[in-house]
């Protein structure tokens, strides 16, 4: 199992971090804000039909305006997108959104060329961190069945997996933070 490495350069924990990946690549994980648009514009761009699919259940031909603009919201615990980059270039977002109950949901996304490089686990492991250390008591994710690497993951990281809907395949992914 691999594990998030913060550094020295790390600001308080709230909710920018330098990580380093099990690869031992750098990144530099912090909230969106409404100035980087562009960069997930251009991110899902990037992304196969299939990594779009997975992370929107549901068949888009591109990720439009309006989802553009909810992921650019940062009002946690309503919701906060994180982003991940290896240099300058982003390559990787999560969303987490939750209410006041405690129990809140990411989402995860990763460009092909950055799968398998420890990226999802340490950028799913920063936003698990943040949401404990902001009240959050459970986290939960809901994997399209197709999806194998996202569900052995979380399998991987300690969350519990179930099936959620036969028809679909979908599974729900849960884990006590």
């Amino acid at each position: 199992m691999a594990t998030a490495v913060q550094d020295a350069s790390t600001t308080m924990f709230e909710s920018e971090a330098t990580l380093f990946t099990r690869t031992g690549d750098r990144i530099l994980v912090r909230p969106v804000t409404r100035e980087d648009r562009p960069l997930l514009v251009d991110f899902f761009h990037n992304l196969t039909p299939d990594d779009i699919r997975f992370r929107f259940l549901a068949t888009l031909k591109e990720v439009g305006d309006d989802r553009i603009d909810e992921l650019c919201r940062a009002d946690y615990p309503a919701s906060m997108t994180f982003l991940a980059f290896h240099d300058l270039q982003l390559v990787a977002i999560a969303t987490l959104a939750g209410d006041e109950s405690g129990r809140d949901e990411v989402a995860l996304s990763t460009l092909p060329d950055w799968k398998n490089h420890g990226v999802s686990w340490t950028l799913l492991e920063h936003v698990v961190r943040f949401a404990r250390e902001h009240g959050a008591k459970q986290i939960s994710s809901i994997e399209h069945g197709e999806n194998r690497a996202a569900i052995q993951l979380e399998h991987d990281m300690g969350f519990g997996i179930r099936l959620l809907d036969a028809s679909t395949g979908e599974r729900i992914a849960i884990k006590s933070v």
